[in-house]
């Protein structure tokens, strides 16, 4: 049996907060470089004035790519099961930084080659030291017999591809009402993943209410979404729209309860219902 999970968006504001903050020290810092580039050039020293700029966007460039590879570290720490990202980020970006620092001591320091060295090198040390490593073992969970890693991480990723695409389109209704339980619904499909990933063997019991839930879902709220947005909707619509929410949200409690009691065969016969639902939208 599959241990009870909840999904916390709180934790994952917190998360996601802490995150935005990260590595915006290296934007901050090099901007003497730009003021440098800035003087020469009003100096009219063009050289030194395009060496700092192109410098300076260089520093850009690592401050860009450390913050992609920040954004793919947390998600890979908040979840439970998951691969680890594919390119190293942080490690190109700490090697940008480092070497963009030895060239600015050489170029605008006027320090000789080993004392640039020397800076480049305490640089990619302390990058590391402030930030790590990037993370390179995939969290795999507990796999059983016949669960095949990979499939669970490609569920879970189309999954949340999908998520994303009903929050997007939640975003663009202006029912209250709607709102409400479209965020019920999201809350609740993370919830399942929360499962999965405590035991990736229910993903063979969640995989086709998965695909029903999350394809209808994703479908008919951007469908609804974007009639609402021509003014076309109708009382009508609405309506079958309201109902049908309240079928996925009810049908998905039951998955959640399902998955935790290892049952399916009723479950299965709810899914047809509920896909009969969908087909009228």
């Amino acid at each position: 049996m599959s241990k009870a999970t909840r999904y916390d968006p709180e934790n994952k504001i917190i998360n996601t907060v802490r995150t935005g903050f990260k590595g915006l020290l290296l934007f901050v810092m090099p901007m003497p470089v730009l003021i440098a580039a800035l003087v020469h050039l009003l100096k009219g020293n063009i050289t030194l004035s395009i060496t700092s700029g192109l410098l300076f966007a260089s520093f850009m460039v690592a401050a860009i790519v450390a913050r992609h590879g920040f954004k793919l570290e947390s998600k890979f720490k908040q979840r439970k099961f998951s691969k680890a990202p594919g390119k190293p980020f942080k490690s190109l970006a700490a090697i940008i930084l480092a070497g963009t620092t030895g060239l600015t001591s050489l170029f605008l320091g006027g320090n000789g080659i080993f004392e640039s060295a020397l800076f480049a090198a305490v640089t990619l040390i302390a990058f590391y030291v402030a930030y790590g490593v990037d993370p390179r073992q995939d969290k795999s969970g507990d796999i059983s017999l016949g669960v095949n890693a990979d499939e669970v991480y490609e569920a879970l990723e189309e999954a949340e591809v999908k998520i994303a695409n009903i929050e997007a389109s939640r975003k663009n209704i202006k029912n209250s009402e709607f709102n409400r339980h479209l965020k019920l619904i999201i809350s609740k499909a993370r919830g399942i993943l929360d499962l999965i990933e405590e035991d990736p063997k229910d993903l063979s019991r969640a995989r086709k209410f998965l695909k029903v839930y999350l394809d209808g879902t994703a479908r008919v709220t951007e469908s609804y979404a974007n009639t609402q947005n021509k003014s076309a909707s109708t009382a009508a619509l609405d309506q079958n729209f309201a109902e049908v929410l309240e079928s996925i949200e009810t049908t998905f409690d039951e998955q959640h309860k399902k998955l935790l009691e290892n049952d399916q065969f009723d479950l299965d016969v709810k899914i047809e219902v509920l896909k009969a639902q969908l087909k009228g939208i």
